[in-house]
Protein backbone atom coordinates (compact mmCIF):
# COMPACT_ATOMS: atom_id res chain seq x y z
CA UNK A 1 0.00 0.00 0.00
CA UNK A 2 1.42 3.40 -1.01
CA UNK A 3 1.62 6.63 0.93
CA UNK A 4 -1.65 8.47 1.54
CA UNK A 5 -2.42 11.06 -1.11
CA UNK A 6 -2.17 13.86 1.45
CA UNK A 7 1.47 12.90 1.95
CA UNK A 8 2.08 13.25 -1.79
CA UNK A 9 1.22 16.95 -1.83
CA UNK A 10 3.61 17.62 1.04
CA UNK A 11 6.52 15.88 -0.69
CA UNK A 12 8.83 17.17 -3.41
CA UNK A 13 7.91 16.66 -7.02
CA UNK A 14 9.32 13.21 -7.94
CA UNK A 15 12.87 13.32 -9.26
CA UNK A 16 11.92 11.73 -12.60
CA UNK A 17 9.48 14.60 -13.32
CA UNK A 18 11.58 17.53 -12.13
CA UNK A 19 13.48 18.23 -15.34
CA UNK A 20 10.22 18.27 -17.32
CA UNK A 21 8.42 20.47 -14.78
CA UNK A 22 11.24 22.96 -14.16
CA UNK A 23 10.18 25.17 -17.12
CA UNK A 24 6.62 25.09 -15.78
CA UNK A 25 7.84 26.16 -12.33
CA UNK A 26 9.80 28.99 -13.95
CA UNK A 27 6.62 30.14 -15.68
CA UNK A 28 4.15 29.96 -12.78
CA UNK A 29 6.55 31.17 -10.06
CA UNK A 30 7.90 34.49 -11.25
CA UNK A 31 9.78 35.05 -7.99
CA UNK A 32 12.47 33.06 -6.20
CA UNK A 33 14.22 29.97 -7.46
CA UNK A 34 11.98 27.68 -9.53
CA UNK A 35 13.88 24.59 -8.35
CA UNK A 36 12.90 25.33 -4.75
CA UNK A 37 9.20 25.36 -5.62
CA UNK A 38 9.51 21.82 -6.93
CA UNK A 39 10.32 20.80 -3.36
CA UNK A 40 6.67 21.46 -2.46
CA UNK A 41 4.43 19.44 -4.79
CA UNK A 42 1.17 20.75 -3.31
CA UNK A 43 2.10 24.40 -3.67
CA UNK A 44 3.55 23.76 -7.13
CA UNK A 45 0.35 22.04 -8.30
CA UNK A 46 -1.87 24.79 -6.85
CA UNK A 47 0.18 27.38 -8.70
CA UNK A 48 -0.12 25.40 -11.95
CA UNK A 49 -3.87 24.98 -11.43
CA UNK A 50 -4.21 28.76 -11.09
CA UNK A 51 -1.60 30.22 -13.45
CA UNK A 52 -0.56 27.42 -15.80
CA UNK A 53 -1.50 27.51 -19.46
CA UNK A 54 -3.02 24.50 -21.21
CA UNK A 55 0.32 22.87 -22.08
CA UNK A 56 1.84 23.45 -18.62
CA UNK A 57 -1.23 22.15 -16.85
CA UNK A 58 -1.53 19.11 -19.13
CA UNK A 59 2.14 18.25 -18.59
CA UNK A 60 1.91 18.55 -14.80
CA UNK A 61 -1.34 16.59 -14.72
CA UNK A 62 0.15 13.86 -16.91
CA UNK A 63 3.29 13.53 -14.80
CA UNK A 64 1.79 13.94 -11.32
CA UNK A 65 -1.72 12.54 -11.79
CA UNK A 66 -5.29 13.42 -10.94
CA UNK A 67 -4.92 12.25 -7.33
CA UNK A 68 -2.43 14.98 -6.50
CA UNK A 69 -4.53 17.65 -8.22
CA UNK A 70 -7.64 16.52 -6.34
CA UNK A 71 -5.77 16.41 -3.06
CA UNK A 72 -4.65 20.01 -3.55
CA UNK A 73 -8.34 20.96 -3.76
CA UNK A 74 -8.98 19.18 -0.45
CA UNK A 75 -6.09 20.91 1.34
CA UNK A 76 -5.18 24.01 -0.71
CA UNK A 77 -2.50 26.48 0.20
CA UNK A 78 -4.31 29.71 1.11
CA UNK A 79 -3.92 32.72 -1.13
CA UNK A 80 -3.06 30.85 -4.35
CA UNK A 81 -6.37 30.11 -6.05
CA UNK A 82 -8.54 32.78 -7.61
CA UNK A 83 -12.30 32.34 -7.94
CA UNK A 84 -12.14 31.29 -11.60
CA UNK A 85 -9.55 28.52 -11.19
CA UNK A 86 -11.07 27.36 -7.88
CA UNK A 87 -14.47 26.98 -9.54
CA UNK A 88 -13.06 25.43 -12.72
CA UNK A 89 -11.14 22.65 -10.96
CA UNK A 90 -13.99 21.75 -8.64
CA UNK A 91 -16.36 21.52 -11.62
CA UNK A 92 -13.73 19.59 -13.61
CA UNK A 93 -13.72 16.90 -10.90
CA UNK A 94 -17.49 17.03 -10.34
CA UNK A 95 -17.16 18.48 -6.84
CA UNK A 96 -19.25 21.08 -5.05
CA UNK A 97 -17.50 24.45 -4.99
CA UNK A 98 -16.76 25.54 -1.42
CA UNK A 99 -15.71 29.07 -0.49
CA UNK A 100 -12.17 30.01 -1.46
CA UNK A 101 -9.60 29.23 1.21
CA UNK A 102 -8.39 32.29 3.08
CA UNK A 103 -5.25 33.12 4.96
CA UNK A 104 -5.58 33.06 8.72
CA UNK A 105 -3.76 35.94 10.36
Amino acid sequence: MGAPVTALTRQPVPEVAREFLLPVAQSVFWWGQAEQWLDHAGRFVAQVMTYGDWDETSLALGLLGDEVFQEVLKDPPPGVFDAKSWTYWHCHYGLDVPPLPTRKL
